[in-house]
């Protein structure tokens, strides 16, 4: 997210630190989601989020997960994954960013099976055969470097 800072634009987020990063930038025109906030993430979840999503439509959802099987993307908190979902509804295309720790792992909740998402974002350490795999169910998939002080993508 910090990369499109400054790019004019409109973001639709139902998280408070990328409606701060954005709202920074005169550039872009930032929508923020509201609900109940979950703390230890910061981004706003259940059914008035949902409500407000379903009025909504967006270009691109981009969402982060917890877990990517063979059985589709996960997520650890049920309120989490139905805001997911509404926004994956809301969006033309989806884009999942995920390291390549959370490959081969689930969590609490599956969000959907791995056929419908458009795209992901992945970190140059993921394993191959997990690229083709992504690529054979339709997914684009774009590596990105890491940064070594940080670990971030």
């Amino acid at each position: 997210a910090q990369r499109l800072v400054g790019r004019p634009m409109q973001i639709v987020t139902n998280s408070l630190p990328v409606a701060t990063a954005f709202t920074s930038s005169e550039e872009t025109d930032v929508v923020l989601i509201g609900g109940y906030v979950h703390s230890r993430t910061g981004v706003a979840i259940g059914p008035d989020s949902v409500s407000m999503i379903q009025q909504l439509n967006v270009q691109r959802a981009v969402i982060s997960v917890a877990g990517i099987t063979d059985r589709g993307i996960f997520n650890s908190n049920l309120l989490l994954v139905e805001t997911e979902k509404a926004m994956m509804q809301a969006a033309d295309e989806v884009t999942v960013v995920a390291d390549s720790t959370k490959f081969n792992k689930s969590s609490l909740a599956l969000l959907c099976e791995l056929s419908m998402i458009d795209s992901i974002v992945v970190d140059n350490e993921l394993e191959a055969e997990w690229i083709n795999t992504l690529q054979l169910a339709g997914i684009e998939v774009h590596v990105a470097a890491i940064r070594a002080q940080t670990g971030t993508i």
